[in-house]
């Protein structure tokens, strides 16, 4: 994600000095630019929530909690370096509280690495 920041930086100051300064027409695709890279990370995110939604939707389960693990407890290494770690909490269908762990990515999807099953009274 920094290296993709890093690159559209480096694309706006290549067009700050190489287009003309003026006209309107020269306007709109940096405020698109823009927004699109503000927008990025927010749309990352909720793909990686949507992605684990549907997983625990298709184990019959409903999410209670997802919650993004800091970037100090990822896993960041060259084979999984697109790979985000989540918290999960779920209820599956006996309305059993879980509290788990997945790896969430575009191309692989979800992978479940751990999933402990927790008091079914605790309600939050």
């Amino acid at each position: 994600m920094i290296a993709l920041f890093a690159a559209t930086m480096l694309a706006c100051l290549i067009g700050a000095f190489v287009l003309p300064p003026s006209g309107a027409g020269y306007k709109a695709p940096g405020i698109i630019l823009a927004a699109l890279v503000l927008a990025l990370p927010w749309l990352n995110r909720a793909a990686h929530r949507s992605r684990i939604r549907r997983a625990v939707s298709e184990m019959g389960g409903v999410v209670v909690r997802i919650r993004r693990l800091p970037f100090w407890k990822q896993d960041y290494y060259w084979s999984r370096l697109r790979r985000v770690k989540h918290e999960v909490r779920y209820v599956d269908p006996a309305g059993f509280y879980h509290e788990a762990c997945c790896l969430s990515d575009f191309l692989f999807g979800v992978e479940w690495i751990a999933d402990r099953l927790v008091d079914s009274n605790q309600t939050s």
